[in-house]
Protein backbone atom coordinates (compact mmCIF):
# COMPACT_ATOMS: atom_id res chain seq x y z
CA UNK A 1 0.00 0.00 0.00
CA UNK A 2 3.10 1.90 -0.31
CA UNK A 3 3.50 2.57 3.56
CA UNK A 4 7.22 1.88 5.19
CA UNK A 5 7.38 -0.25 7.91
CA UNK A 6 10.58 0.52 9.94
CA UNK A 7 9.81 -0.89 13.02
CA UNK A 8 8.63 -4.00 14.13
CA UNK A 9 8.30 -4.93 18.59
CA UNK A 10 6.76 -8.37 19.35
CA UNK A 11 3.80 -7.70 22.42
CA UNK A 12 5.95 -9.23 25.51
CA UNK A 13 3.03 -10.72 26.90
CA UNK A 14 1.14 -12.46 24.42
CA UNK A 15 3.33 -13.74 20.96
CA UNK A 16 0.08 -13.46 18.61
CA UNK A 17 0.27 -9.67 19.32
CA UNK A 18 2.86 -7.04 17.18
CA UNK A 19 3.48 -3.60 17.11
CA UNK A 20 4.32 -2.24 13.85
CA UNK A 21 5.55 1.46 13.07
CA UNK A 22 4.77 2.47 9.69
CA UNK A 23 5.35 5.99 8.09
CA UNK A 24 2.29 6.75 5.75
CA UNK A 25 3.17 7.73 1.86
CA UNK A 26 3.67 11.70 1.82
CA UNK A 27 0.53 12.07 -0.24
CA UNK A 28 -1.68 10.39 2.20
CA UNK A 29 0.40 11.65 5.33
CA UNK A 30 -0.30 15.26 4.26
CA UNK A 31 -4.12 14.76 2.84
CA UNK A 32 -4.81 13.55 6.44
CA UNK A 33 -2.53 15.67 8.65
CA UNK A 34 -0.59 12.36 9.46
CA UNK A 35 2.54 13.34 9.20
CA UNK A 36 4.10 11.37 12.10
CA UNK A 37 4.07 7.85 12.17
CA UNK A 38 1.19 5.74 12.76
CA UNK A 39 0.96 2.72 15.10
CA UNK A 40 -0.11 -0.58 13.67
CA UNK A 41 -1.21 -3.41 16.20
CA UNK A 42 -1.08 -7.12 14.04
CA UNK A 43 -3.30 -9.27 16.10
CA UNK A 44 -3.22 -13.09 14.73
CA UNK A 45 -6.52 -13.75 16.21
CA UNK A 46 -9.92 -15.37 14.61
CA UNK A 47 -11.65 -12.81 16.62
CA UNK A 48 -10.78 -9.55 17.77
CA UNK A 49 -12.40 -8.26 21.59
CA UNK A 50 -12.84 -5.18 22.71
CA UNK A 51 -9.82 -5.03 25.19
CA UNK A 52 -7.67 -5.49 21.81
CA UNK A 53 -8.81 -1.77 21.12
CA UNK A 54 -8.26 -0.74 24.89
CA UNK A 55 -4.52 -2.01 24.38
CA UNK A 56 -4.55 0.49 21.18
CA UNK A 57 -5.61 3.43 23.34
CA UNK A 58 -3.22 2.98 26.09
CA UNK A 59 -0.60 2.66 23.58
CA UNK A 60 -1.18 6.33 22.03
CA UNK A 61 -2.02 7.64 25.51
CA UNK A 62 1.80 7.32 26.28
CA UNK A 63 2.09 10.13 23.61
CA UNK A 64 5.60 9.22 22.53
CA UNK A 65 6.73 12.13 20.80
CA UNK A 66 7.12 10.30 17.29
CA UNK A 67 3.44 8.89 16.78
CA UNK A 68 0.67 10.40 15.56
CA UNK A 69 -2.15 10.31 18.98
CA UNK A 70 -5.31 11.04 16.73
CA UNK A 71 -5.10 7.79 14.54
CA UNK A 72 -3.89 4.08 14.19
CA UNK A 73 -4.53 0.37 12.41
CA UNK A 74 -5.25 -2.97 13.30
CA UNK A 75 -4.43 -5.75 11.07
CA UNK A 76 -6.32 -8.89 11.31
CA UNK A 77 -8.63 -11.16 9.46
CA UNK A 78 -11.47 -11.08 11.49
CA UNK A 79 -14.05 -9.48 9.66
CA UNK A 80 -16.08 -8.00 12.58
CA UNK A 81 -13.52 -5.82 14.08
CA UNK A 82 -14.30 -2.91 11.47
CA UNK A 83 -18.16 -3.02 13.26
CA UNK A 84 -16.30 -2.98 16.84
CA UNK A 85 -13.94 -0.15 15.98
CA UNK A 86 -16.95 1.36 14.75
CA UNK A 87 -19.08 1.34 17.64
CA UNK A 88 -16.38 3.31 19.43
CA UNK A 89 -16.50 6.12 17.71
CA UNK A 90 -15.46 9.47 19.28
CA UNK A 91 -13.08 7.30 21.24
CA UNK A 92 -10.64 5.98 18.94
CA UNK A 93 -9.80 6.76 15.56
CA UNK A 94 -8.24 3.20 14.20
CA UNK A 95 -8.53 1.99 10.50
CA UNK A 96 -9.33 -1.86 10.40
CA UNK A 97 -7.36 -3.83 7.48
CA UNK A 98 -7.78 -7.38 6.21
CA UNK A 99 -4.72 -9.13 6.69
CA UNK A 100 -5.87 -11.65 4.37
CA UNK A 101 -6.15 -9.04 1.34
CA UNK A 102 -2.66 -7.70 2.26
CA UNK A 103 -1.24 -11.48 1.83
CA UNK A 104 -3.23 -11.88 -1.41
CA UNK A 105 -2.26 -8.72 -2.70
CA UNK A 106 -6.47 -7.12 -3.08
CA UNK A 107 -8.77 -4.98 -1.90
CA UNK A 108 -8.34 -0.72 -1.75
CA UNK A 109 -5.70 1.65 -1.71
CA UNK A 110 -4.76 3.37 1.99
CA UNK A 111 -5.50 6.76 1.10
CA UNK A 112 -9.23 5.71 0.36
CA UNK A 113 -9.35 3.11 3.17
CA UNK A 114 -8.74 6.14 5.26
CA UNK A 115 -10.78 8.90 3.49
CA UNK A 116 -13.89 6.15 4.04
CA UNK A 117 -13.48 5.76 7.65
CA UNK A 118 -13.04 10.17 8.45
CA UNK A 119 -16.00 10.76 6.45
CA UNK A 120 -18.33 7.81 7.78
CA UNK A 121 -17.18 7.80 11.45
CA UNK A 122 -18.73 10.83 13.57
CA UNK A 123 -16.25 11.68 16.49
CA UNK A 124 -17.56 14.75 17.69
CA UNK A 125 -21.28 12.84 18.09
CA UNK A 126 -20.64 11.29 21.48
CA UNK A 127 -23.08 11.11 24.57
CA UNK A 128 -21.44 8.64 26.58
CA UNK A 129 -18.37 9.23 29.35
CA UNK A 130 -15.20 8.90 27.80
CA UNK A 131 -13.24 5.89 29.07
CA UNK A 132 -10.55 6.01 26.62
CA UNK A 133 -7.43 7.69 27.78
CA UNK A 134 -6.51 8.92 24.57
CA UNK A 135 -9.89 10.50 23.71
CA UNK A 136 -10.26 12.53 26.99
CA UNK A 137 -9.33 16.12 26.63
CA UNK A 138 -7.86 18.94 28.79
CA UNK A 139 -8.92 19.02 32.34
CA UNK A 140 -5.04 19.33 33.65
CA UNK A 141 -5.80 21.52 36.32
CA UNK A 142 -8.89 19.27 37.56
CA UNK A 143 -6.80 16.07 37.22
CA UNK A 144 -3.72 17.80 39.16
CA UNK A 145 -6.21 18.77 41.89
CA UNK A 146 -7.49 14.90 42.43
CA UNK A 147 -3.79 13.49 42.45
CA UNK A 148 -2.85 15.70 44.63
CA UNK A 149 -5.79 14.45 47.37
CA UNK A 150 -5.64 11.37 46.46
CA UNK A 151 -1.88 10.93 47.51
CA UNK A 152 -2.82 12.40 51.02
CA UNK A 153 -5.99 10.70 51.49
CA UNK A 154 -8.40 13.19 50.79
CA UNK A 155 -12.00 12.98 49.91
CA UNK A 156 -13.14 15.52 47.26
CA UNK A 157 -16.66 15.53 45.45
CA UNK A 158 -16.26 16.85 41.75
CA UNK A 159 -19.88 18.62 40.74
CA UNK A 160 -21.10 20.46 38.01
CA UNK A 161 -23.70 20.95 34.76
CA UNK A 162 -24.74 17.59 32.91
CA UNK A 163 -22.86 16.26 30.43
CA UNK A 164 -20.04 18.62 31.89
CA UNK A 165 -17.67 15.31 31.95
CA UNK A 166 -17.67 14.58 35.58
CA UNK A 167 -17.85 10.83 34.78
CA UNK A 168 -15.17 11.30 32.45
CA UNK A 169 -13.24 12.43 34.66
CA UNK A 170 -12.97 10.33 37.12
CA UNK A 171 -12.98 7.78 34.57
CA UNK A 172 -9.79 9.13 33.44
CA UNK A 173 -8.18 9.84 36.79
CA UNK A 174 -9.22 6.44 38.20
CA UNK A 175 -7.47 4.44 35.24
CA UNK A 176 -4.16 6.98 35.84
CA UNK A 177 -4.19 5.27 39.55
CA UNK A 178 -4.65 2.43 38.29
CA UNK A 179 -1.79 2.42 35.81
CA UNK A 180 0.81 3.61 39.02
CA UNK A 181 -0.44 0.63 40.75
CA UNK A 182 -2.89 2.16 43.00
CA UNK A 183 -5.56 -0.50 44.56
CA UNK A 184 -8.80 1.74 42.42
CA UNK A 185 -12.22 0.82 43.56
CA UNK A 186 -15.81 2.11 40.77
CA UNK A 187 -19.02 2.25 42.26
CA UNK A 188 -22.22 3.77 40.94
CA UNK A 189 -25.13 4.45 42.94
CA UNK A 190 -27.47 5.36 40.51
CA UNK A 191 -26.69 1.13 38.93
CA UNK A 192 -26.36 -0.17 42.80
CA UNK A 193 -29.29 1.51 43.81
CA UNK A 194 -29.59 0.10 47.40
CA UNK A 195 -27.24 0.00 50.50
CA UNK A 196 -27.19 -3.78 50.44
CA UNK A 197 -25.89 -3.84 46.71
CA UNK A 198 -23.16 -0.96 48.29
CA UNK A 199 -21.69 -3.06 51.06
CA UNK A 200 -21.51 -5.95 48.91
CA UNK A 201 -19.82 -4.43 45.45
CA UNK A 202 -17.50 -2.60 47.44
CA UNK A 203 -16.25 -5.69 49.66
CA UNK A 204 -16.32 -7.77 46.37
CA UNK A 205 -14.33 -5.24 44.55
CA UNK A 206 -12.11 -5.33 47.48
CA UNK A 207 -11.71 -8.91 47.95
CA UNK A 208 -10.78 -8.94 44.32
CA UNK A 209 -7.70 -6.31 44.30
CA UNK A 210 -6.61 -8.63 47.46
CA UNK A 211 -6.17 -11.53 45.36
CA UNK A 212 -4.66 -9.91 42.37
CA UNK A 213 -1.87 -8.85 44.08
CA UNK A 214 -1.30 -12.38 45.57
CA UNK A 215 -2.19 -11.91 49.12
CA UNK A 216 -3.94 -14.96 51.08
CA UNK A 217 -7.89 -14.00 51.02
CA UNK A 218 -8.99 -12.95 54.27
CA UNK A 219 -11.92 -15.01 56.55
CA UNK A 220 -14.82 -12.83 56.42
CA UNK A 221 -18.14 -13.01 57.54
CA UNK A 222 -19.98 -11.64 54.50
CA UNK A 223 -18.00 -13.42 51.72
CA UNK A 224 -16.76 -17.36 51.19
CA UNK A 225 -12.95 -17.61 50.50
CA UNK A 226 -13.50 -17.28 46.85
CA UNK A 227 -15.25 -13.67 46.87
CA UNK A 228 -18.92 -14.54 46.73
CA UNK A 229 -21.40 -13.52 48.92
CA UNK A 230 -22.24 -15.63 51.80
CA UNK A 231 -25.86 -16.36 51.89
CA UNK A 232 -26.17 -17.14 55.49
CA UNK A 233 -24.94 -13.70 56.67
CA UNK A 234 -26.79 -10.50 56.90
CA UNK A 235 -24.21 -8.45 54.90
CA UNK A 236 -25.89 -4.83 56.49
CA UNK A 237 -24.15 -6.43 60.45
CA UNK A 238 -20.84 -7.25 59.27
CA UNK A 239 -19.32 -5.19 56.48
CA UNK A 240 -17.90 -3.04 58.20
CA UNK A 241 -15.87 -5.40 60.12
CA UNK A 242 -15.21 -6.82 56.50
CA UNK A 243 -14.19 -3.69 55.24
CA UNK A 244 -11.45 -2.97 58.08
CA UNK A 245 -10.02 -6.51 57.08
CA UNK A 246 -10.08 -6.11 53.85
CA UNK A 247 -8.01 -2.69 54.12
CA UNK A 248 -5.55 -4.00 56.51
CA UNK A 249 -4.56 -6.73 53.85
CA UNK A 250 -4.25 -4.09 51.37
CA UNK A 251 -0.50 -2.76 50.68
CA UNK A 252 -1.77 0.98 49.84
CA UNK A 253 -4.56 3.37 50.90
CA UNK A 254 -7.54 2.09 48.71
CA UNK A 255 -8.55 4.65 46.59
CA UNK A 256 -12.72 4.71 45.49
CA UNK A 257 -14.46 6.34 43.11
CA UNK A 258 -18.07 6.91 43.34
CA UNK A 259 -20.54 8.47 40.57
CA UNK A 260 -24.05 9.88 40.78
CA UNK A 261 -22.72 10.56 44.73
CA UNK A 262 -26.31 12.92 44.82
CA UNK A 263 -28.41 10.07 44.17
CA UNK A 264 -27.64 9.30 47.87
CA UNK A 265 -29.48 12.55 49.08
CA UNK A 266 -33.23 11.49 50.20
CA UNK A 267 -35.02 14.69 49.34
CA UNK A 268 -33.66 14.60 45.03
CA UNK A 269 -32.87 11.15 44.68
CA UNK A 270 -34.28 9.39 41.95
CA UNK A 271 -33.57 5.89 43.87
CA UNK A 272 -37.07 6.92 46.42
CA UNK A 273 -36.52 8.23 50.03
CA UNK A 274 -36.04 5.38 52.01
CA UNK A 275 -33.22 3.58 49.51
CA UNK A 276 -31.85 7.10 49.23
CA UNK A 277 -31.83 7.32 53.22
CA UNK A 278 -30.33 3.69 53.60
CA UNK A 279 -27.24 4.55 50.62
CA UNK A 280 -26.61 7.59 53.01
CA UNK A 281 -26.30 5.80 56.20
CA UNK A 282 -23.58 3.58 54.04
CA UNK A 283 -21.76 6.52 53.30
CA UNK A 284 -21.87 8.00 57.19
CA UNK A 285 -20.86 4.64 57.94
CA UNK A 286 -17.70 5.11 55.44
CA UNK A 287 -16.69 8.21 56.85
CA UNK A 288 -16.36 6.62 59.87
CA UNK A 289 -14.07 4.07 59.12
CA UNK A 290 -12.16 6.32 57.46
CA UNK A 291 -12.16 8.56 60.24
CA UNK A 292 -11.19 5.96 62.73
CA UNK A 293 -8.37 4.64 60.52
CA UNK A 294 -6.97 7.59 59.83
CA UNK A 295 -7.07 8.34 63.77
CA UNK A 296 -5.18 5.04 64.49
CA UNK A 297 -2.45 5.66 61.51
CA UNK A 298 -3.70 3.01 59.54
CA UNK A 299 -3.92 3.29 55.66
CA UNK A 300 -7.91 3.66 55.67
CA UNK A 301 -9.74 5.43 52.21
CA UNK A 302 -9.17 8.10 49.28
CA UNK A 303 -12.30 8.83 48.21
CA UNK A 304 -13.39 10.94 45.08
CA UNK A 305 -16.97 10.87 43.95
CA UNK A 306 -19.26 13.05 41.67
CA UNK A 307 -22.88 14.61 41.07
CA UNK A 308 -24.97 17.99 40.35
CA UNK A 309 -25.94 19.11 43.92
CA UNK A 310 -23.49 19.09 46.38
CA UNK A 311 -25.93 19.49 48.83
CA UNK A 312 -24.98 15.80 50.70
CA UNK A 313 -21.71 17.69 51.36
CA UNK A 314 -22.65 21.24 51.11
CA UNK A 315 -25.58 21.60 53.51
CA UNK A 316 -25.13 21.28 57.27
CA UNK A 317 -28.50 20.04 58.56
CA UNK A 318 -30.61 17.48 56.80
CA UNK A 319 -34.68 17.20 57.85
CA UNK A 320 -33.82 19.20 60.81
CA UNK A 321 -31.22 17.22 61.82
CA UNK A 322 -27.01 17.40 61.71
CA UNK A 323 -26.09 16.58 58.50
CA UNK A 324 -22.82 14.22 59.05
CA UNK A 325 -21.41 14.08 55.57
CA UNK A 326 -21.30 17.84 55.99
CA UNK A 327 -17.96 18.92 54.26
CA UNK A 328 -16.68 15.45 54.27
CA UNK A 329 -15.66 15.85 51.36
CA UNK A 330 -13.78 19.21 49.70
CA UNK A 331 -16.00 20.57 46.94
CA UNK A 332 -14.19 20.96 43.68
CA UNK A 333 -17.08 22.66 40.90
CA UNK A 334 -16.19 20.97 37.20
CA UNK A 335 -16.87 24.62 35.33
CA UNK A 336 -17.05 24.47 31.33
CA UNK A 337 -13.55 23.36 29.43
CA UNK A 338 -11.07 26.46 28.71
CA UNK A 339 -10.73 28.16 25.74
CA UNK A 340 -7.55 26.41 24.60
CA UNK A 341 -8.33 23.03 26.22
CA UNK A 342 -11.90 22.75 23.90
CA UNK A 343 -9.45 23.93 20.91
CA UNK A 344 -7.55 21.17 21.25
CA UNK A 345 -10.67 18.73 21.66
CA UNK A 346 -12.21 20.49 18.29
CA UNK A 347 -8.78 19.95 16.43
CA UNK A 348 -7.94 16.21 17.53
CA UNK A 349 -11.60 15.28 17.14
CA UNK A 350 -11.99 17.05 13.87
CA UNK A 351 -8.66 15.48 12.50
CA UNK A 352 -9.67 12.42 12.71
CA UNK A 353 -12.45 13.42 10.61
CA UNK A 354 -10.47 14.63 8.26
CA UNK A 355 -11.74 18.43 9.37
CA UNK A 356 -9.36 21.19 9.64
CA UNK A 357 -10.25 24.54 11.58
CA UNK A 358 -7.95 26.73 10.40
CA UNK A 359 -10.14 30.18 10.62
CA UNK A 360 -9.46 31.23 14.41
CA UNK A 361 -12.76 33.04 14.34
CA UNK A 362 -14.37 29.18 14.30
CA UNK A 363 -12.79 28.24 17.45
CA UNK A 364 -13.56 31.91 19.31
CA UNK A 365 -17.10 31.41 17.70
CA UNK A 366 -17.35 28.24 19.63
CA UNK A 367 -16.08 29.54 22.72
CA UNK A 368 -18.10 32.47 22.60
CA UNK A 369 -21.38 30.52 21.99
CA UNK A 370 -21.23 27.38 24.11
CA UNK A 371 -18.58 28.70 27.07
CA UNK A 372 -16.28 25.36 26.57
CA UNK A 373 -19.33 22.88 27.63
CA UNK A 374 -17.78 19.73 25.82
CA UNK A 375 -21.09 18.07 24.60
CA UNK A 376 -22.55 21.56 23.14
CA UNK A 377 -19.79 21.90 21.32
CA UNK A 378 -19.47 18.57 19.56
CA UNK A 379 -22.98 18.47 18.96
CA UNK A 380 -22.48 22.28 17.25
CA UNK A 381 -18.78 20.66 15.10
CA UNK A 382 -21.06 17.34 14.59
CA UNK A 383 -23.80 19.48 12.88
CA UNK A 384 -21.84 21.53 11.00
CA UNK A 385 -19.29 18.55 9.81
CA UNK A 386 -22.78 16.96 7.59
CA UNK A 387 -22.26 20.07 5.88
CA UNK A 388 -19.20 18.69 4.43
CA UNK A 389 -19.23 19.04 0.25
CA UNK A 390 -18.44 15.42 -0.79
CA UNK A 391 -15.81 13.52 -0.77
CA UNK A 392 -13.71 17.14 -0.34
CA UNK A 393 -10.84 15.56 1.91
CA UNK A 394 -9.50 17.54 4.03
CA UNK A 395 -12.48 19.86 4.62
CA UNK A 396 -11.66 23.38 6.10
CA UNK A 397 -14.88 24.25 8.48
CA UNK A 398 -16.16 27.70 7.40
CA UNK A 399 -17.63 29.91 10.54
CA UNK A 400 -20.92 30.21 8.62
CA UNK A 401 -21.10 26.36 8.82
CA UNK A 402 -21.02 26.41 12.61
CA UNK A 403 -23.12 29.62 13.15
CA UNK A 404 -25.92 27.92 10.77
CA UNK A 405 -25.58 24.85 13.28
CA UNK A 406 -26.09 26.89 16.13
CA UNK A 407 -29.29 28.09 15.26
CA UNK A 408 -30.73 25.08 14.26
CA UNK A 409 -33.74 24.28 15.69
CA UNK A 410 -35.48 20.69 17.01
CA UNK A 411 -34.35 17.19 18.52
CA UNK A 412 -30.59 16.37 18.52
CA UNK A 413 -29.53 20.00 17.95
CA UNK A 414 -27.01 22.27 19.88
CA UNK A 415 -30.02 24.60 20.44
CA UNK A 416 -32.27 20.91 22.12
CA UNK A 417 -28.53 20.24 24.10
CA UNK A 418 -28.23 23.78 25.15
CA UNK A 419 -32.15 23.58 26.29
CA UNK A 420 -31.51 20.40 28.52
CA UNK A 421 -28.60 21.57 30.13
CA UNK A 422 -30.51 24.76 31.57
CA UNK A 423 -33.65 22.33 32.00
CA UNK A 424 -30.96 20.25 34.43
CA UNK A 425 -29.63 23.51 36.21
CA UNK A 426 -33.56 24.93 37.08
CA UNK A 427 -33.80 21.34 38.42
CA UNK A 428 -31.23 21.41 40.70
CA UNK A 429 -30.71 25.16 41.01
CA UNK A 430 -34.22 26.72 40.53
CA UNK A 431 -34.32 29.35 42.91
CA UNK A 432 -30.19 30.24 40.99
CA UNK A 433 -32.01 29.97 37.57
CA UNK A 434 -34.96 32.60 38.43
CA UNK A 435 -32.44 34.72 38.44
CA UNK A 436 -31.20 34.80 35.30
CA UNK A 437 -33.66 36.53 33.67
CA UNK A 438 -32.68 39.93 36.07
CA UNK A 439 -29.11 39.49 35.10
CA UNK A 440 -29.17 39.50 31.84
CA UNK A 441 -32.12 41.67 31.40
CA UNK A 442 -31.48 44.56 28.19
CA UNK A 443 -32.75 46.96 30.95
CA UNK A 444 -29.28 47.96 32.52
CA UNK A 445 -31.06 49.08 35.64
CA UNK A 446 -32.70 46.14 36.27
CA UNK A 447 -29.45 44.09 35.32
CA UNK A 448 -27.18 46.01 37.55
CA UNK A 449 -29.35 46.10 40.66
CA UNK A 450 -29.70 41.93 39.96
CA UNK A 451 -26.07 41.97 39.67
CA UNK A 452 -25.74 44.00 42.71
CA UNK A 453 -28.18 41.52 44.64
CA UNK A 454 -25.98 38.65 43.71
CA UNK A 455 -22.34 40.03 44.70
CA UNK A 456 -24.16 40.77 48.31
CA UNK A 457 -25.56 37.50 48.56
CA UNK A 458 -23.02 35.42 47.15
CA UNK A 459 -24.95 32.09 48.61
CA UNK A 460 -28.23 32.91 46.82
CA UNK A 461 -26.01 32.39 43.62
CA UNK A 462 -23.14 30.09 44.59
CA UNK A 463 -23.72 27.70 41.84
CA UNK A 464 -24.32 30.17 38.72
CA UNK A 465 -20.45 30.85 38.50
CA UNK A 466 -19.09 27.61 39.35
CA UNK A 467 -20.86 25.74 36.93
CA UNK A 468 -19.81 28.33 33.93
CA UNK A 469 -24.05 29.26 33.75
CA UNK A 470 -22.19 33.10 34.43
CA UNK A 471 -18.52 34.12 33.93
CA UNK A 472 -17.23 36.03 36.68
CA UNK A 473 -19.31 39.52 36.05
CA UNK A 474 -22.54 37.41 36.18
CA UNK A 475 -22.75 37.83 31.96
CA UNK A 476 -23.97 34.75 30.60
CA UNK A 477 -20.64 32.25 29.39
CA UNK A 478 -22.95 29.86 27.40
CA UNK A 479 -24.17 32.85 25.08
CA UNK A 480 -26.57 30.51 23.06
CA UNK A 481 -28.66 30.22 26.48
CA UNK A 482 -29.71 33.67 26.89
CA UNK A 483 -31.46 33.32 24.43
CA UNK A 484 -33.72 30.87 26.01
CA UNK A 485 -33.37 32.55 29.45
CA UNK A 486 -34.48 36.26 28.14
CA UNK A 487 -37.80 36.12 26.28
Amino acid sequence: MGAEAYRFKEDQLDRARWWIYITLPANVGETFDLRLDVLCLSVAYERVEPRILTLVAERLHDRDARVDPDFAILLTSDPGAADLVKRRRGQLAILTINSDELINGSGTGLRDRIAEIMVTHDHYDLTRPITEPAAFYGRQAEVAELDFALDRGQSVGIFGLRKAGKTSLLNFVSRQRERIGKPVIWLDISVLQTAEAFHLALLEKCHEIVRKLGGKPPRLMTLTRDGNPNPAVQTSGYWIRDLNVLLDALPDRLELFIDEIDQAWPSRSNLGVEQAAAVMRCLIQLRGVVQSREAEGNHGIGIVCAGVDPAIFERPLHEGRDNLLYKFARLAFLSPMKRSEMGEMVRSLGKRMALRYSDHRTIDFLFEEFGGHPLLTRKACSVAARKRPRNEIPWHVPLFALEEASEMRGPNTPQSEVADVLASFTEWFGDEAAMLPLLWSDEPQESAEAKEWARNEPDMAAHLMSYGITDENWAPRIHAMRALVVK
